[in-house]
């Protein structure tokens, strides 16, 4: 029979404080607000100093200081890369590929290598230290159920490794694809490594007890490879920080109507509708009273376009910011952009950026696509548009209308918004349910 205690949860995930950015972010509140519903946590990552980590906000430290941890050791090989290609070893961690944006012999065989030795990815070295100490937590701590989050997805091996000594009980939460994510096709992958990375995937799929994701068509992606166990399949959105948004005093340029960007962005994504867009804007509207704000990772091509259109006095490269700042950037901004990456099963991408933009109240103007998650949870909260790349003139039709609205004063921000229901808070929630209901099934 279960037992009737509050249950104790083991979160094994790469990505915690002081890492920033979003991979970090789902797991940080999940962690943080799981008590308040009846569910304990401990973490098992990495030290931070071992880490390869691209982002470090201590902001994020102080928010989960109470949440009991344990850090190990790792092996693996992005510091050095990005010391032999930046002289940094934090500057030149990639977001996704290595070398995928360079040309050369360096990157083809960086690449290759990344493909094909380091399988599922390149933080597979951080294994075996995640497993030694694994087995010691069990040990002296009651634990429910094991939690593995990726990417990385070599993470959910050590879940593996585990159910299969200790016959625990086993969540996978997958925040992006594996097979299909969007870098895997500038890896050089061989046809064995291919067929050797789905077939990892497979077995966790097969072998977790529930398989949970960030939203309805990245559920459906991951049930079509395992038609016949599709009912162990779920998903809960990663939601927004209520707290921090409501504290934030909106505090608006009337100069200005402010257009802004924050997160990554890279050459993968249709940014030149936007660049194009406020081309055709500013030679129809000479003298246009607008500021484009960037914050985050932005490319270099957006930037030059930018730069070719508007005078330096009216773009704002913030470069990165902390998750605070960047909320502030939300709040106060007056049209928030954002671009989806133009690649095969686009439509599953849905970030908690994306949940922030709507929650800010600001209109959201979405390049993608139109039948993605990301677009139905626009359209449900009437928060902006969703719009196909290269869709010019309809986005520039959406400009002038705010800009008409703006000099008019008549901007208003949406607040009758239906995502008011999906605070991190509330989203824990449905966490601790669907841990509960876990632990309490007959294996």
């Amino acid at each position: 029979m279960p037992s009737s205690k509050s249950p104790t949860v083991l979160i094994i995930s790469y990505y915690w404080p002081p890492s920033s950015g979003s991979g970090v972010q789902r797991w940080m509140y999940f962690a943080k607000y799981l008590s308040e519903h009846g569910v304990t946590p401990i973490v098992l990552t990495v030290d931070p100093s071992r880490a390869s980590y691209r982002k470090i906000d201590e902001e994020f430290s102080n928010f989960v200081k109470d949440v009991k941890s344990y850090r190990t050791k790792t092996l693996e090989p992005l510091k050095l890369y990005s010391m032999l290609t930046t002289g940094s070893t934090s500057k030149g961690i990639p977001q996704g590929s290595v070398g995928a944006e360079k040309k050369g012999l360096f990157s083809k065989l960086s690449r290759y290598v990344r493909g094909n030795i380091f399988i599922p990815d390149a933080r597979i070295g951080w294994k075996r230290y995640a497993v030694k100490a694994a087995k010691k937590i069990l040990v002296n701590h009651d634990i429910d159920l094991i939690i593995t989050t990726g990417p990385p997805h070599s993470t959910h091996l050590i879940g593996r490794v585990l159910k299969r000594k200790y016959g625990i009980k086993w969540l996978a939460d997958f925040r992006d694809p594996w097979a299909e994510i969007y870098y895997n096709k500038d890896l050089l992958q061989t046809q064995k490594s291919k067929e050797k990375d789905k077939k990892l995937e497979l077995s966790v799929l097969n072998e977790a007890d529930h398989i949970l994701t960030i939203g309805p068509s990245m559920a459906d992606l991951l049930m079509a490879k395992i038609p016949s166990l599709k009912s162990k399949v779920s998903y809960i959105y990663n939601g927004y920080d209520a707290n921090k948004m409501s504290a934030i005093q909106s505090q608006k340029n009337d100069s200005y109507m402010t257009i802004s960007y924050i997160g990554l962005m890279t050459d993968a994504m249709p940014h030149a509708t936007i660049s194009e867009s406020l081309k055709l804007f500013i030679q129809q509207h000479k003298g246009a009273k607008i500021k484009v704000r960037l914050a985050g990772d932005i490319c270099e091509s957006f930037i030059d376009a930018i730069q070719s259109i508007l005078p330096s006095d009216q773009i704002d490269q913030l470069g990165y910011i902390p998750h605070v700042e960047a909320l502030g950037v939300m709040k106060n901004s007056d049209i928030l952009f954002t671009c989806l990456p133009t690649q095969e099963h686009s439509k599953i991408m849905i970030s908690g950026k994306m949940l922030e933009y709507i929650a800010s109240g600001n209109a959201v103007l979405c390049i993608g696509d139109p039948e993605s998650d990301a677009a139905k949870i626009i359209e449900n909260n009437k928060a902006g548009v969703v719009l196909k790349p290269n869709k010019v003139s309809e986005t520039l039709r959406f400009l002038d209308e705010k800009y008409n609205l703006w000099t008019s004063g008549k901007l208003e921000q949406n607040d009758n918004l239906q995502i008011k229901s999906l605070t991190r808070f509330n989203t824990a929630g449905e966490l601790s349910q669907l841990i509960n209901k876990i632990i309490s099934t007959e294996k």
